[in-house]
């Protein structure tokens, strides 16, 4: 079973979410307010860790820098 987190920006409160939920590669992750469980959307603010990697639930994408910097 794959355990699932919010990321929460602790200055802000905000937790991270793939932007408008879209499963392009080079999407932004932004801060919003933290959804509900029950929200159809919640899967764009929901993260899981595999092999060093952070993942989105919604996307599977992986969270990167551009440029790697």
């Amino acid at each position: 079973m794959t355990n699932y987190y919010w990321i929460v920006a602790h200055h802000s409160g905000k937790v991270l979410e793939v932007k408008d939920g879209s499963f392009c590669s080079l999407v932004e992750i932004v801060q919003n307010t933290k959804k509900s469980e029950l929200d159809s959307n919640v899967d764009m603010q929901l993260w899981y860790f595999d092999g060093g990697f952070i993942t989105n639930k919604r996307t599977g994408l992986v969270i990167d820098v551009i440029g790697g910097k």
